[in-house]
This record gives C-alpha cells, structure tokens and sequence, in this order.
C-alpha cells in the first residue's frame, strides 16, 4: 500500500518472546498521519490486543493522527442484544479503539451499517 501511494512503511520491531507483544517504532512519527494496516487471522483477540497495543505506541510518540485500515471488524456480528447480561460486543471494540486513541476508522467488511454508530461523531469512520 505505501509503495503504491509512494510512503515508506515505518519500521516496526515486534517481540514476543514471553507470551506477551511488545512494540517498539523504529522511526519518528511526531506529527505525522498514520495509518495501521490490520490483518485478520484465526486470533482475532490476538490481533485485536496488537491492534490496541500499537495504537497506544502511535499515540506515545506523538503522532498526529491514527486511522486503523480493519479488512473486518472483529466482534461486528455481535451488534445487539439476544439476550440480557450479554455484552454489545462491536460497541466495546469501537470504545476500546476510541480509547486508545484512534482518530479514525476504515473497514473493508462492516457486518452491519448501524455499526458506525458505536463510534463517536468526533471519529471519522469509512466504510464499503
């Protein structure tokens, strides 16, 4: 994608020696938009914590804004209620990215459009 739009992709050293991701950015991101290109694979909680974890990194060294480009949105099928004491499962991971520190949010496969609405009107939030 950054060869593409003619940007270097920022260097990233990931580390996971004991069980537990570490991140460190190997280049300066001072006030500079960032993207965050997500895979998704058979981990989604795996890939949802990487996500969370660089997000914060991004956010330390100052980078001006963070928009996560997701392929899918893990937990979009759990959109609503079926039952009560259930969790609305896509509305905590669109709060846990807004806590995070995400500015803004592309998704490629978006369950359901209502979806969206889990964010706040200060994020911008695209989807197909």
């Amino acid at each position: 994608i950054g060869g593409v739009l003619g940007v270097p992709p920022v260097a990233i050293n990931a580390d996971n020696s004991d069980g537990e991701t570490t991140f460190h950015i190997d280049s300066n991101v001072r006030m500079r938009d960032t993207y965050i290109i997500s895979c998704r694979g058979d981990s989604v909680n795996e890939h949802l914590i990487e996500l969370s974890l660089l997000i914060s990194a991004l956010r330390r060294a100052n980078a001006e804004r963070i928009t996560a480009v997701l392929p899918y949105f893990s937990y979009a099928r759990q959109n609503r209620k079926h039952t009560s004491r259930v969790p609305i499962s896509a509305a905590d991971v669109a709060s846990l990215l807004e806590e995070m520190g995400v500015d803004g949010v592309i998704v490629l496969d978006l369950h359901k459009p209502e979806i969206s609405g889990f964010f706040s009107p200060r994020r911008y939030f695209v989807s197909d």
